[in-house]
């Protein structure tokens, strides 16, 4: 009798733990393949020189000049970006951050909620609990992202946010690499046929650059898209 406590005991276990992998590697998965629509390549390419400042408030022939040379900088590295030849880091947090500051004004109660949050196109039962599920921060799960196993990041060298932060106190300003930005992700919420799937992420490029999005992903053929980016804040 001790004997098959025992065994059913690691029965759970056992099924618990592969369920949680198997969770981890959707999640995997999902950001392999929108990674690259989610973060955008426009950090391929070398900044954009500062714009001129507007001819009317030149004040003198000599800012007049000076906006007109700036303005031809500026005018042709916009039409002929240069990709940039330098290593373009972004740090990744591994750890799930709780999104739950972000819903702090949210209303839950309210007769229009959660639906009034994304597309009447989308609209579902499915996304209606998952974005529930996502705004009540009593549900949600911790865990992390095996970084190593994201490989879709094109041009993009990926590094743990926390390592970086434990190297250098001030790893955004290294002179051996580009930093582009920060990134962490909320826990993934997932439907039951796993082809429904919702997430926060917020991008941090700097004091004053940054957005959180909710984003809705779907799964077609076997690929995950992007269907809808809902801005919760931008800077």
């Amino acid at each position: 009798m001790k004997k098959v406590i025992i065994n059913i005991s690691f029965f759970f276990i056992l099924v618990s733990c592969l369920s949680k992998k198997d969770n981890i590697d959707s999640e995997l998965n999902i950001l392999n393949d929108i990674f690259l629509e989610l973060v955008g390549t426009e950090y391929y390419y070398e900044r954009l020189p500062i714009p001129p400042m507007p001819l009317e408030y030149a004040e003198n022939k000599q800012d007049s000049i000076s906006h007109h040379v700036q303005k031809e900088k500026y005018d042709e590295a916009f039409a002929n970006p240069k990709l940039d030849k330098s290593e373009l880091v972004l740090g990744i947090s591994s750890n799930f951050n709780n999104p739950k500051r972000e819903f702090r004004d949210w209303n839950t109660k309210e007769s229009t909620f959660p639906r009034k949050y994304y597309p009447d196109s989308l609209h579902s039962k499915d996304f209606d609990q998952l974005l529930i599920e996502l705004v009540d921060s009593t549900s949600f799960q911790k865990g992390k992202l095996e970084l190593e196993k994201l490989e879709q990041t094109g041009k993009y060298s990926i590094k743990d946010l926390g390592q970086l932060e434990k190297q250098n106190k001030e790893y955004w300003k290294s002179k051996e690499y580009r930093y582009i930005a920060s990134i962490r992700f909320s826990d993934f919420k997932l439907n039951k046929n796993n082809d429904k799937a919702i997430f926060y992420f917020d991008f941090l490029c700097g004091e004053l650059c940054g957005s959180g999005e909710i984003i809705f992903c779907i799964k077609e053929n076997g690929k995950w898209k992007i269907v809808e980016r809902n801005m919760l804040w931008v800077s």
